[in-house]
């Protein structure tokens, strides 16, 4: 958590391999149902979209999985891979599957995410860590124990989605007033 002007926020960062902070998000949606978390945290106010070498990120966390426009605004915004940091639990197993799945193939874009396993005040996590391909496939995951999740990504292969079935470009901008037609890369 993050303190500012006596406003605490649930916050990510993405670091560079030297240590360098290369991004930070604030998550906007926070959770209600069972969790105090809307009453302590204050909600982030725009979605991060990070330039890197890979490619553009963009970054959500959690309950934000649930929330497409989000992510739609990320490809917008010239994301082509979302990092997902989570404290999923049971027993949403199926919609937190489901919801990664789903958020790679709308929007041809790699996700990637990283789930808490265990309990933790007595709640049980899901993990299911996972890293899925533009095709809504999963290229490699855990299950609920603790595990380092590996996999080869190829941002070139977005492109290469986007242009085989070009989705994205089928969009109409009047249900998204301000945008143009179609996703950028499309």
């Amino acid at each position: 958590m993050i303190s500012c002007n006596h406003n605490y926020f649930n916050t990510s960062f993405l670091l560079s391999p030297e240590g360098e902070i290369l991004g930070r998000y604030r998550k906007i949606h926070l959770f209600g149902y069972n969790s105090k978390e809307n009453q302590i945290l204050s909600p982030g106010s725009a979605p991060a979209v990070v330039d890197t070498p890979m490619g553009r990120i963009g970054m959500a966390t959690c309950f934000d999985l649930r929330f497409p426009e989000l992510f739609r605004n990320m490809v917008d915004q010239g994301a082509e891979i979302f990092l997902v940091c989570s404290a999923w639990p049971y027993p949403r197993l199926e919609p937190w599957i489901m919801l990664n799945r789903v958020r790679a193939l709308e929007n041809q874009s790699f996700l990637v995410s990283a789930n808490m396993t265990g309990t933790s005040c007595g709640i049980q996590f899901v993990g299911h860590s996972m890293v899925t391909d533009p095709w809504g496939t999963i290229l490699a995951g855990a299950g609920d124990e603790e595990l380092i999740v590996c996999a080869d990504i190829d941002p070139a292969k977005v492109k290469v989605a986007r242009n085989t079935f070009p989705g994205l470009a089928g969009r109409r901008n009047f249900l998204n007033p301000g945008t143009a037609d179609a996703a950028p890369g499309v």
